[in-house]
């Protein structure tokens, strides 16, 4: 056996992949287990390369304070720690945007492009407001004050059974849906070996995390894209340049990080060959620029409930309508 721990771990990526791969087609030789099983299958994945603060709901669907919902999301993950919030309507789970950290959308064979794209553009279109008060170790806050994270959007990520062999099918798919999901998981046969695994394909892969930040934390667009933003958030930032970045992995820099602008893309955590292993470092990567979810707007529902109670005409105190 190999010695080299970062070659065991290598290795059990790609195997894990492969293995996945034979467990959902044996689930798909039995239609009535597919659905829920492919579901139980990303969940047990995720949950073992995602820090453990962060849970699982499945068939959910989010909302926001002025009345927004989703589409059903098969799996959202929220950080139920630190916002324990999930509204219940019977059976039927509603999520606040603002406690989503990543929505996960498992298709079969069928990927309707037209569909799967307004899927993820309603969950775009959710407001998120920044108006929550905490204690923090410095004292009372509120988001309004934090110009890091001035809205929310979950990471958004596409899985896939349908199997290809072709090397240009995933990238059509990825240019067509890359820009409405952050990862695209599809799994792919090998037209040499014929063994099949999954590949994971990121659109923006060549993206700063900075440019990451402002898409996750502040909701930035293309179109909204304003080169001297991050000027403005961080005035006197200064670049970091590749020694310090060499520096910082050796511990020898103390830089205040938030006053940066970091040039790392999800491109440097690239495993060669290696696609699982490359999403556990690149999906975690993002996940620590969101952190924790936003600080929760109390009041920003309550105000939401007690315009829909005066729409409706119901009468109450003054008192209460505060």
């Amino acid at each position: 056996m190999n010695s080299n721990p970062l070659k065991l771990i290598y290795d059990n990526y790609n195997e894990l992949s492969q293995m996945m791969v034979k467990e959902i087609e044996l689930a798909t030789a039995h239609p009535g287990l597919t659905g829920s099983y492919r579901e139980e299958m990303w969940v047990k994945f995720f949950r073992d390369i995602i820090p453990q603060k962060f849970s699982f709901v499945h068939g959910a669907m989010i909302i926001d304070s002025k009345g927004g919902i989703s589409n059903e999301v098969d799996i959202a993950v929220i950080d139920e720690q630190y916002t324990p919030y999930i509204f219940q309507y019977h059976t039927l789970k509603l999520i606040p945007i603002e406690a989503v950290s990543m929505v996960i959308e498992c298709k079969s064979t069928d990927l309707p492009s037209k569909q799967l794209k307004a899927w993820a553009d309603k969950i775009d279109n959710l407001d998120a407001k920044n108006t929550g008060i905490a204690r923090m170790a410095t004292g009372y806050a509120t988001g309004v004050t934090n110009a890091t994270q001035t809205k929310s959007r979950p990471i958004k990520v596409l899985v896939s059974i349908k199997n290809s062999v072709q090397d240009s099918t995933i990238t059509n798919m990825t240019n067509d849906l890359g820009q409405h999901f952050d990862f695209i998981i599809q799994e792919q046969t090998d037209k040499d070996s014929s063994e099949s695994r999954f590949e994971v394909q990121v659109k923006n892969e060549d993206k700063t995390l900075g440019w990451w930040g402002r898409r996750l934390n502040q909701h930035v667009t293309d179109e909204q894209e304003n080169p001297d933003l991050e000027i403005v958030l961080n005035p006197g930032k200064q670049l970091l340049t590749d020694d310090q970045l060499k520096s910082l992995e050796d511990g020898g820099v103390n830089l205040m990080l938030p006053q940066q602008s970091i040039t790392n893309t999800l491109e440097n955590l690239k495993i060669p060959q290696n696609p699982l292993l490359t999403l556990n470092l690149q999906l975690n990567q993002l996940l620590m620029l969101v952190n924790n979810p936003m600080l929760f707007p109390h009041f920003a529902y309550a105000k939401a409930f007690k315009d829909m109670l005066k729409k409706q005409g119901t009468e109450f105190s003054a008192s209460e309508s505060k």
